[in-house]
């Protein structure tokens, strides 16, 4: 009895539809118009911009990050410059976009002195934000001897040389009795 009923209403629903014909149902999906793709219009959004408070999250979310890109000679980024072919655009960290969803968006590159905040659709600079920390571009990187002259001393009890000091040769540290550590009464010599 359930099937014959729905039989029925299926019936009914197929005799009140209207009718469309063969050469109808082919226009509708043929066109007789071709799109060309430099017809195509670009999608216009609008223009990405950084708030001050944006700006304050992205210097203190990237103060951490190592990823300074050695600049072009002589380049000076302005607002809505093109990104030089020999720097690369950085997904913004998930630590700073958890703090600040809004900067999905963008992305950035650091060099010596700024942060450049990039829409990454354009590779076109949305904002120059001066590092909270910059590094001097003449700076040389510290070398490992720099380190064991410095903080390498200070790990094995002895004090710093300073950067500039005579060149004095490496004493030994710890064990070797250079420093006491009030025990020296205990080691008699037997």
């Amino acid at each position: 009895m359930r099937t014959l009923l729905l039989a029925g209403a299926a019936a009914l629903a197929l005799m009140t539809a209207p009718a469309v014909s063969p050469a109808l149902a082919q226009d509708n999906v043929r066109s007789d118009k071709t799109v060309q793709p430099h017809e195509l219009e670009a999608t216009k959004r609008a223009p990405l911009q950084v708030s001050d408070k944006q700006k304050d999250a992205i210097r203190d979310g990237l103060v951490a990050d190592h990823t300074q890109q050695k600049t072009p000679e002589g380049y000076k980024p302005e607002v809505g410059q093109g990104l030089p072919k020999t720097m690369k655009v950085d997904v913004m960290p998930q630590d700073l976009v958890r703090k600040e969803p809004s900067l999905k968006q963008y992305g950035y590159a650091k060099t010596a002195t700024d942060i450049l905040v990039i829409d990454p659709m354009a590779k076109t600079i949305i904002a120059v934000v001066p590092r909270k920390f910059p590094n001097d571009p003449t700076a040389k990187a510290p070398t490992a001897d720099d380190w064991a002259k410095t903080k390498g001393r200070e790990l094995t009890g002895q004090s710093p040389q300073a950067p500039n000091a005579a060149e004095q040769p490496l004493q030994p540290a710890g064990d070797a009795g250079d420093v006491s550590n009030g025990n020296e009464s205990n080691a008699k010599e037997k």
